[in-house]
């Protein structure tokens, strides 16, 4: 009887082992990608905000985006994320674009 327990209840062990590898780790790993590219964004949201805020005179966008480029890329080294310049120039022109746009909307 202990046997056939033993066996059964290994079986049952293992289908859940699988399960777990199967449906919840990858389910991890895309919650949690998805959970450091809203904090990402969120810091280069922060940091466009406060070179604009801080960054004063016209024609000054190359001082204001090398200023956001140096902060949001010690923020990532520092929360151990991988991200290249290409990538971060790019997101930060697309938070430029939004916010720009959202200004336009609101005159």
């Amino acid at each position: 009887m202990n046997e056939i327990m033993f066996t059964i209840l290994e079986a049952v062990v293992s289908l859940a082992i699988i399960l777990v590898m199967r449906y919840l780790i990858p389910y991890l790993k895309i919650k949690l990608k998805s959970l450091i590219d809203e904090t990402l964004w969120d810091a280069i949201v922060k940091a466009v905000k406060a070179a604009e805020q801080t960054i004063k005179g016209s024609k000054q966008g190359v001082v204001k985006k090398e200023d956001v480029l140096v902060n949001v890329t010690a923020w990532a080294v520092k929360h151990g994320i991988n991200i290249t310049q290409e990538q971060l120039s790019r997101l930060i022109e697309s938070a430029v674009w939004i916010m720009n746009n959202e200004d336009k909307k609101k005159s």
